[in-house]
């Protein structure tokens, strides 16, 4: 197993992009997006949704503004790791609580993988969520 080295001011501020960048969709205010996102990033949706770039990104932002209110979204805990291409990259799980135009809540919990270049900026963000609400089917059996 390769041991990973990191520099813990580095890490701090990699989290701290990641808490920003869910705190953005809370206070409706994207004015910092860029200083986290470099120009090529890209973004991949739990939805399936690919933006293949820091403009489509902000395209993406704008339409989901429209129609949802996001209430809360907090970084649970984060594991580092080296990316793809040795890069850092960080493991944070999260939940989500939003509503949509018509009321309808939109709870979540997830993970997302983050990536980051040289620059220590997001390369890569991709999202994968779990229903909020559980069940057991087969409780008591």
């Amino acid at each position: 197993m390769a041991t990973v080295t990191l520099s813990i001011p580095r890490a701090r501020r990699r989290e701290r992009a990641i808490s920003d960048y869910f705190r953005m969709w809370v206070t409706r205010d994207f004015d910092r997006l860029d200083s986290y996102f470099a120009p090529d990033c890209v973004y991949e949706q739990c939805t399936g949704h690919i933006y293949e770039n820091r403009n489509q990104i902000h395209l993406w932002v704008e339409d989901e503004l429209d129609h949802l209110s996001v209430l809360n979204w907090k970084a649970l805990n984060f594991t580092h790791a080296r990316g793809r291409e040795g890069q850092p990259s960080i493991t944070v799980s999260w939940t989500f609580c939003g509503q949509l135009d018509g009321g309808e809540a939109h709870d979540a919990d997830g993970v997302s993988v983050v990536e980051f270049n040289r620059q220590n900026k997001i390369k890569r963000f991709r999202d994968f969520e779990a229903k909020h609400r559980r069940n057991y089917p087969y409780k008591g059996e």
